[in-house]
């Protein structure tokens, strides 16, 4: 839910990482960005946060979070 509107968001989360060792698979992908997907918030900051759990959690080379989505 969108902070400012307290109205749904809906849409899409792209998800991308480069592996320097660790490597995990897509349901634990899909469960961080369901985690932050239920919290109110803008999708500024839960792209920022998807991205962020990600980069401390696995250290990768590289990591990319698109969101796609609209207000209902």
């Amino acid at each position: 839910h969108c902070e400012h509107h307290m109205v749904p968001i809906i849409g899409k989360a792209h998800v991308g990482y480069l592996p320097d060792g660790k490597v995990v698979g897509l349901s634990k992908i899909a469960r961080v960005v369901d985690i932050f997907a239920h919290r109110l918030q803008t999708q500024e900051a839960m792209t920022a946060q998807i991205a962020g759990v990600i980069q401390d959690v696995l250290n990768p080379r590289g990591v990319a979070v698109m969101i796609e989505a609209e207000h209902m």
